[in-house]
């Protein structure tokens, strides 16, 4: 079931984030980077949630993916699966309900190594490849961009 997120869902949606990017993303990037990636701002994330369109994907009772776009942006911020939920198609059901609605004619996203291929299955094209500092660490990513 997909439904609106509330700041409610929010302490379990930074929990599965961290789960995802721990579990899912071993392959492409090396501890010390992904210690940084899950270092979050909780205040810049309950803003997301307060203002972005956040969906969340419910499944045995559990949240089990959700993905958020900054409209006014035309960016499609997050999008995160918890491991044990995985090659199940949610990721592919929020994108397409995200979408639906969604009003512009094209959006942008800033995919990491291990997303790079969902995004590029789903028609975005590779803009640059991009590189985000935290801290000492260099997290590589693209900008893709999709026409609606």
């Amino acid at each position: 079931m997909i439904r609106k997120a509330s700041i409610k869902d929010l302490n379990t949606c930074i929990i599965l984030f961290k789960q995802s990017v721990k579990t899912l993303c071993l392959k492409d990037y090396t501890q010390k980077q992904i210690k940084m990636w899950i270092k979050i701002d909780k205040e810049k994330w309950e803003e997301k949630f307060k203002n972005n369109d956040v969906f969340i994907y419910e499944k045995e009772g559990k949240i089990a993916s959700f993905i958020s776009i900054i409209n006014c942006q035309k960016i499609l911020d997050l999008l995160f699966t918890h491991p044990n939920f995985i090659k199940q198609g949610l990721a592919q059901n929020l994108l397409d309900f995200a979408l639906k609605n969604y009003l512009y004619k094209e959006i942008y996203t800033f995919a990491s190594l291990s997303a790079k291929d969902f995004f590029l299955k789903n028609n975005f094209k590779i803009v640059r490849e991009n590189e985000v500092k935290r801290n000492d660490q260099i997290l590589k990513n693209f900008l893709m961009k999709k026409e609606i």
